[in-house]
């Protein structure tokens, strides 16, 4: 392995074309914010909009369900959304590994078991939001069903057309 270093020259030329030695000026850090900004908008958005419509169909099926005191509660839930997820993720993901690795399932029955505990992930997920977002008063917990059978068909839909898990190199080896 030859170790080669750069003449002076070439060096030279790439300091002097790059100019990265220089602090951003106010319009670049401006330019790098809104481009974070816009990057984490993209990504928050959709999971956003498709809570905010669960959540609107949820509270105009069961009317006397769900109270929200204005539009503060609304975003203390996508702001609780991820630490609920993860919390109920922290139950169910275990308890999946453990029945699938104590017993062998046909494909058919892996995935229906799969949905399954998809289905009790979002119903805890539910229940939680429900019970610990400022401003939400839950008279019934029958919006924490309806939003785990909504995720359930959300999640098969996007696995059907290929924006879930993918199939090939991706796809689960258990």
């Amino acid at each position: 392995m030859d170790k080669r270093s750069l003449p002076a020259d070439d060096t030279d030329d790439i300091k002097s074309s790059g100019d990265d030695d220089e602090p951003m000026t106010s319009g670049e850090k401006l330019l790098a914010r809104t481009a974070l900004g816009g990057v984490l908008l993209f990504a928050v958005l959709p999971v956003g909009l498709m809570f905010l419509l669960v959540l609107l169909v949820t509270a105009a099926l069961f009317p006397g369900a769900i109270e929200l005191e204005g539009m503060a509660p609304v975003f203390w839930a996508l702001l609780l959304l991820a630490p609920c997820s993860v919390i109920a993720m922290a139950i169910t993901v275990p308890m999946r590994r453990l029945v699938r690795g104590a017993f062998s399932f046909s494909p058919a029955i892996g995935n229906a078991m799969d949905a399954a505990f998809s289905w009790v992930t979002y119903f805890v997920v539910g229940l939680m939001l429900l019970a610990w977002t400022p401003g939400v008063h839950a008279h019934s917990m029958m919006p924490a069903p309806a939003v785990a059978t909504v995720g359930v068909v959300v999640g098969l839909l996007a696995e059907r057309l290929g924006l879930g898990r993918g199939r090939g190199e991706n796809a689960r080896d258990d």
